[in-house]
Formats: structure tokens, C-alpha cells, sequence
């Protein structure tokens, strides 16, 4: 599993997540073999996730517990792991 800042996950379908150690995001992304631990701008990956169902569809809704920076990544049947 390899670290990724959510900038280069801008426009990711996630297929799946699970939140490690309470506060790790992991997840499972379309076009990608393994999974990726989310990371955040500011080189933090401590994280508070919901799941949202809206009007543009299904979104995974991270914030960053250190930061407060939120990110939105689209989800294409997920559940978390």
C-alpha cells in the first residue's frame, strides 16, 4: 500500500474503503491495483469519513482531524470494508 496525497486523488472513483487504527484511510480506487492510503495536504492521514447521498450521487466525505481540510471523492458501490 503506497501513500497518496488527495490532490493526485482529485476526480478518483472509489470502489472501496475501510478506516484503519481509527483514523487511516484506505481505500480502493477505479483503474488502481492496490489500495492507497490517503494522505492530506498537510502530510497528515488522520481522517473522520462519512458516506453522503446527494443529488450528484454517492460521495465518501473526508475530513482531515488534524487540519480541518475536507475532501469529496465519488463512489461507484462501495461499502466500507
Amino acid at each position: 500500500m503506497r501513500d497518496v496525497s488527495v490532490v493526485q486523488l482529485s476526480g478518483a472513483v472509489v470502489t472501496g474503503w475501510r478506516v484503519e487504527d481509527h483514523v487511516r484511510l484506505v481505500l480502493s480506487v477505479r483503474g488502481q491495483r492496490d489500495e492507497v492510503h490517503a494522505l492530506c495536504t498537510c502530510e497528515r492521514g488522520h481522517w473522520i469519513v462519512r458516506e453522503h447521498l446527494g443529488d450528484a450521487g454517492r460521495l465518501l466525505i473526508a475530513t482531515c482531524h488534524s487540519c480541518g481540510n475536507r475532501v469529496e471523492l465519488a463512489l461507484e458501490g462501495a461499502r466500507p470494508n
